[in-house]
C-alpha cells in the first residue's frame, strides 16, 4: 500500500512560476492565443502565494490569470461565462481579506454583473454563482457602512434564490447563516429597521411555510428592537414592533401552545411595557394580566428562563396600577416581585451548576 506524499508548497510555487514564465513567452510568439491552461496556473499559483503569507503578489497573479480568463470568456462564453463570475466573486473576497476594501467592491459589483449576464445562457449553473456574489457584495456594503445596499442586496439575493426552487435546496443553509449573520450585525449596532428587514427576508427563503424557529427569530428581534426605540424616546415606533412581535407569538402558539406558551407570554409582557410607556395605561394592564397568566403556566415547564421574563412584566404591572392611581394593588404586585426574585435566586445557581 502507497501513500501520497504531501506536496512541498514552496517546489510547486517555483513550479508553477516557471510554468507561467513558459506560457507568458508564448503569448509574446503568438499574442491572439490564449491558454486556458494558463490562467488556471496564474490563478493557482496566486492562491498559494497568499497561502503563504505573500498577499500582493498573490494578488497580482490572481488579476492576470482574471485577465487571461475574461479575454477566454469573450470567445467561449457557453464554458467559461459562469467560471468567471465565480472566479471574480473569489478574487473580491481575497481583495476584501487583505484589506483593499474599494477593489474589492469593484470586483464584487463586476462579479454580479458577470453573473447577471451568465444567467441568460445556463441559468441552472448561473443562478447561485450570482446568489452567492449578491451576498458577498452585500457583505462588502456592510462593511463600507451602506446599509440600504447592504439590504438591498441581500433582498436581491433571496429573489434570485427562491426562483431557483428546489434547486436551490443544498444551498438553502448558506442562505440562512448569511441572513441570520447580516441581522445580528445590525442587531449589535443599533440599525433596527434594517435587522427586522433581514429577519424577514430569511423568512421569505421559506414561502409560504416558513419553519417556527425563523418565525421567533423575527418575533424576538422585534422585541429587541421595541425595547431599544423605547429606551430612545420612540414610544410610537416600540409599540408598533411589540404589537407585530404579539400577532406573530400568536400565530406560533396557535400552531404549539406547549412550545410557544413561555415566547408569547414574554412578548404580550414587553407589549404591556411598551403600552405604558405610550401612555395607554388600561391597555398594558390588560396585556400585563394576559402575560402572567401565561407566564404561570410557562414555569411549571422552564421556570429558569419563565421567572426572569415574569418579573419584568410585574414591574411594568406596578407601574400601570401606579399609574391608574391604585396604589394598594400596585405595591401587592411589588410584594409578589420580591417574592419572585427570591425564589429565582435560590433556583437559578441550581439550575446553572446542574
Amino acid at each position: 500500500m502507497t501513500t501520497s506524499q504531501p506536496v512541498d508548497s514552496g517546489a510547486e510555487i517555483a513550479r508553477l512560476d516557471a510554468l507561467a514564465a513558459d506560457f507568458r513567452r508564448r503569448l509574446e510568439f503568438d499574442p491572439g492565443v490564449v491558454y486556458p491552461a494558463h490562467a488556471e496556473c496564474l490563478w493557482q499559483l496566486g492562491n498559494l502565494r497568499i497561502t503563504h503569507g505573500d498577499a500582493e503578489a498573490g494578488l497580482l497573479a490572481i488579476s492576470e490569470a482574471i485577465g487571461l480568463y475574461r479575454a477566454i470568456a469573450q470567445v467561449q462564453p457557453e464554458s467559461y461565462a459562469v467560471q468567471l463570475a465565480s472566479l471574480l466573486n473569489s478574487q473580491s473576497n481575497l481583495l476584501a481579506e487583505a484589506a483593499h476594501m474599494e477593489e474589492a467592491r469593484a470586483v464584487g459589483l463586476n462579479a454580479v454583473e458577470h453573473a447577471r449576464q451568465a444567467m441568460d445562457r445556463r441559468p441552472d449553473q448561473a443562478r447561485f454563482v450570482l446568489v452567492s456574489s449578491l451576498i458577498n457584495l452585500a457583505g462588502l456594503k456592510m462593511r463600507g457602512g451602506d446599509t440600504a445596499g447592504t439590504v438591498e442586496e441581500l433582498s436581491q439575493a433571496v429573489d434570485v434564490f427562491r426562483a431557483g426552487g428546489e434547486a436551490g435546496q443544498p444551498f438553502l443553509g448558506s442562505m440562512v447563516e448569511a441572513l441570520h449573520r447580516a441581522a445580528m450585525a445590525f442587531s449589535e449596532v443599533g440599525l433596527w429597521s434594517e435587522a427586522i428587514e433581514t429577519r424577514r427576508l430569511l423568512i421569505g427563503l421559506f414561502g409560504e411555510a416558513p419553519p417556527a424557529a425563523v418565525v421567533q427569530l423575527l418575533t424576538l428581534t422585534l422585541q429587541q428592537a421595541s425595547v431599544a426605540l423605547a429606551g430612545a424616546g420612540q414610544a410610537d415606533r416600540a409599540l408598533a414592533h411589540a404589537g407585530e412581535a404579539v400577532d406573530l407569538a400568536r400565530l406560533l402558539f396557535e400552531a404549539d401552545a406547549t412550545a410557544h406558551r413561555l415566547a408569547l407570554a414574554q412578548a404580550v409582557g414587553n407589549l404591556a411595557g411598551r403600552c405604558h410607556d405610550a401612555g395607554r395605561l388600561k391597555e398594558g394592564l390588560d396585556r400585563s394580566l394576559e402575560a402572567v397568566d401565561l407566564f404561570h403556566e410557562a414555569v411549571s415547564q422552564d421556570p429558569v428562563h419563565a421567572v426572569p421574563s415574569l418579573i419584568i412584566t410585574l414591574d411594568s404591572m406596578a407601574s400601570i396600577l401606579g399609574a391608574l392611581g391604585l396604589p394598594e394593588q400596585a405595591a401587592t404586585v411589588r410584594e409578589q416581585r420580591i417574592q419572585l426574585q427570591e425564589t429565582l435566586d435560590i433556583i437559578a445557581p441550581r439550575s446553572e451548576a446542574g
